[in-house]
């Protein structure tokens, strides 16, 4: 038993060390990958990004130097002044003005208005004339003259130039040789007489020729290239061999070569390690004695997991690792705990490896594993779910994107961590955005249900008026539109019953007036009938009262069941083709004498030709006669009545205009209903029930009849649809 806890003890060492091999052979790599650019070339700071930008900026300070301040010294300085640089300059200046302006007017006029509300007079005239002072100093200051702008252009001119030249006479660690093939002149830092081509074979570390011969092979020195290339120049930058041990150029070269050398010899250290980590599992697993109680616990564990949340694990703990090793620091001295600390989580991620690796290879061979492994995974639970929900079909769409959506961006937010460090903030930038926009639109949708939960409660208790904004044609929006439009529905049902009571009382009560009042007289009259004592000319006198009320009992009676018929619908049309012109004619031509009667000046205009219509003229001319005894009834004295017949369209058109004798303070549908009266003390002769029969026939025979109210302007529009002859 001892041997067998020894040699188990032995393999538990072995594996350890198998997976710290392969631990240390991924940090190398992850190294390598991270700096590959130093094992490329030969020289690898010369090939590198900080070289090609030392290169450029010194060729941009010899194009300053040689060509935009040649002869510098020979010219005055305000010479080279554009209108362009004036004009920047300038604008400068007013930006600031403007802004500066602005801060002392913010500053001085809420001290102002201070003073203005706490009454101070002399303190407000004090700050106002303060303030003018200060803005009239600023603007002495930044309003400058042409010469002024000049002479600070040509100093800023002065500067740069010195700069330059200062900086390219202290530069030793970079030698060039250039031929301007333009002005045929050679500008150089070279001793006197140095022969360029011995030079560049025996003192030369390194050395460019500008421009270059092929740019499209070449992505470095682009910027050299198009500055010699654009001033006519041909040439060589060059670094000397007998470079100043404090020299910046120096001091990067042995540091990139010193990279160089240590990543060659991680390299072999890589590769051995490699070998030493797969060759000791090869050993384990041919021994069969990989099995460690405590990682046979884990792993029974973490395989009960669905299979799309390991992959999902393995997918998030992949990429953080590889975060994690492109931004690890491992290869320094001295070593220390911090160096195990980081291989031992390596170490970690390594060994999850192998178990998904073993994982893996044991489903592609057990294709049932793999099935029950998928039909148990969590997005086909979901999937199934979600096909047997009864969810809105537009609502399923929207859940369908979400998740594509979401599942793409992750991939690709993956994506870019796995690309390196310089990316988390892009990463980071486009999670925090998908976040905010998803919290954002939660909370808008929130916010709506919020509105439509509020508006049922308000339409609960009774407030009918209240109505939920609409909002694009979403889900929530139609659930409003539908709250709304029952609502709506229900608030007209409820009106609808309450005018209906209130017309029931109205009818009653009107019914009962207009009945009771030529009944009463009539009852009053035969009582006194009954007086022996009355002579025979009051006796005709009280007979004559008596016929007229039973005559206006009569139509009132009659007029009822009329309004009754037509609202009821059960009213026999003798529809036929009517001339509607001589119609109306005919209806005013018996009124005739009513009207003068009325003293109303009456203006008929029409077509002198027949008009026709499909008609029961019979109906049609009591609605005429309607219209005219109201005109009758209810115009002001010795005013013009208007009635107009024209054709429009393909409708045959009547309008009644005529000025009331009573002001119309109501809504001009009131007027139709039954028993209502313009006439509110019901002193009138007339039913009440006029309007309403008359638009009750009009519209049985598919015709309108509308009224519009203007002040004291009573207009009446009939419609009927117009037949060939």
């Amino acid at each position: 038993m001892d041997i067998k806890s020894k040699n188990k003890f032995l393999y538990i060492i072995i594996f350890i060390i198998a997976i710290y091999s392969l631990s240390l052979s991924c940090l190398i790599s992850y190294d390598l990958i991270k700096n590959r650019n130093y094992i490329v070339a030969k020289d690898p700071y010369f090939n590198s990004f900080e070289f090609d930008e030392e290169i450029t900026s010194f060729s941009q300070n010899l194009c300053n130097l040689y060509i935009y301040y040649k002869d510098y010294n020979e010219k005055v300085g305000e010479s080279k002044v554009t209108k362009e640089d004036l004009d920047g300059l300038r604008v400068y200046y007013e930006d600031q003005l403007k802004t500066s302006e602005t801060e002392i007017q913010n500053k001085y006029n809420e001290y102002i208005l201070n003073a203005e509300k706490s009454g101070d007079k002399n303190r407000v005239t004090a700050l106002t004339n303060e303030k003018n002072e200060k803005l009239d100093s600023l603007r002495k200051e930044n309003l400058k003259t042409e010469d002024q702008l000049k002479k600070e252009v040509a100093l800023r001119y002065t500067k740069d130039y010195e700069d330059i030249k200062k900086v390219m006479e202290t530069r030793k660690d970079i030698k060039y040789y250039i031929n301007d093939t333009k002005n045929k002149k050679i500008y150089t830092n070279l001793p006197k007489g140095t022969n360029i081509n011995e030079y560049l074979k025996s003192k030369s570390l390194y050395n460019i020729s500008l421009p270059l011969n092929n740019l499209s092979n070449n992505i470095r020195f682009k910027q050299s290239h198009w500055i010699f290339s654009s001033s006519s120049w041909k040439g060589y930058i060059i670094i000397p061999k007998n470079l100043n041990s404090d020299s910046y150029i120096l001091k990067n070269y042995h540091y990139y070569n010193s990279v160089r050398d240590r990543l060659l010899k991680e390299c072999i250290i890589g590769s051995l390690s490699l070998i030493l980590g797969i060759s000791m599992l090869i050993l384990l697993k041919n021994r069969k004695i990989t099995s460690i109680t405590i990682l046979d616990k884990i792993k029974k564990v973490y395989f009960n997991l669905p299979l799309d949340l390991k992959i999902f694990i393995f997918v998030i703990y992949t990429v953080l690792m590889s975060t994690y090793l492109i931004n690890i620091s491992f290869f320094y001295k001295p070593l220390g705990i911090a160096h195990f600390t980081k291989l031992s989580f390596v170490s970690i991620y390594i060994l999850y490896l192998i178990f998904n690796i073993k994982y893996a290879i044991k489903l592609k061979q057990n294709k049932d594993i793999l099935s029950a492994e998928y039909k148990n995974s969590l997005i086909i639970k979901l999937l199934n779910k979600f096909k047997k929900s009864n969810l809105n079909k537009n609502i399923k769409f929207k859940i369908i994107f979400f998740i594509a959506f979401s599942a793409l961006l992750g991939m690709f937010i993956l994506l870019v961590l796995v690309l390196g460090i310089r990316n988390i903030f892009i990463a980071a930038v486009i999670t925090i955005g998908y976040v905010f926009l998803i919290i954002r639109y939660l909370f808008k949708k929130a916010d709506y249900l919020n509105e439509i939960l509020k508006a049922t409660e308000e339409i609960a208790s009774g407030n009918l008026d209240y109505v939920i904004e609409e909002k694009g044609e979403e889900t929530l929006s139609k659930i409003a539109s539908n709250i709304n439009s029952m609502k709506q529905g229900y608030k007209k049902s409820l009106e609808q019953q309450i005018k209906s009571e209130r017309l029931k009382t109205e009818l009653i009560t009107n019914v009962s007036h207009d009945l009771k009042t030529p009944l009463t007289s009539i009852i009053n009259y035969v009582n006194l009938l009954r007086d022996n004592d009355l002579t025979k000319e009051d006796t005709n006198a009280y007979i004559e009262i008596l016929s007229r009320k039973s005559d206006r009992l009569k139509i009132l009676i009659d007029d009822l069941f009329e309004a009754s018929k037509m609202s009821s619908g059960s009213v026999d049309l003798n529809i036929e083709k009517v001339d509607v012109n001589s119609l109306l004619q005919q209806s005013i031509g018996e009124l005739e004498e009513k009207i003068k009667e009325a003293s109303l000046i009456l203006r008929f205009k029409y077509n002198n030709k027949k008009i026709y219509a499909n008609l029961d003229g019979k109906r049609t001319w009591r609605v005429f006669e309607n219209l005219i005894n109201n005109i009758i009834k209810y115009s002001q004295p010795n005013t013009r009545v208007y009635i107009d017949l024209i054709e429009k369209d393909n409708n045959i058109v009547v309008t009644m205009k005529n000025i009331s004798n009573y002001e119309m303070n109501f809504n001009s549908d009131e007027l139709f209903e039954r028993f209502k009266r313009g006439d509110k003390s019901r002193n009138t002769d007339g039913s009440g029930l006029g309007l309403a029969i008359a638009k009750s026939i009009v519209e049985l025979q598919g015709g309108t009849l509308n009224i519009q109210i203007d002040g004291d302007l009573f207009k009446v529009i009939v419609k009927f649809k117009k037949v060939m002859k």
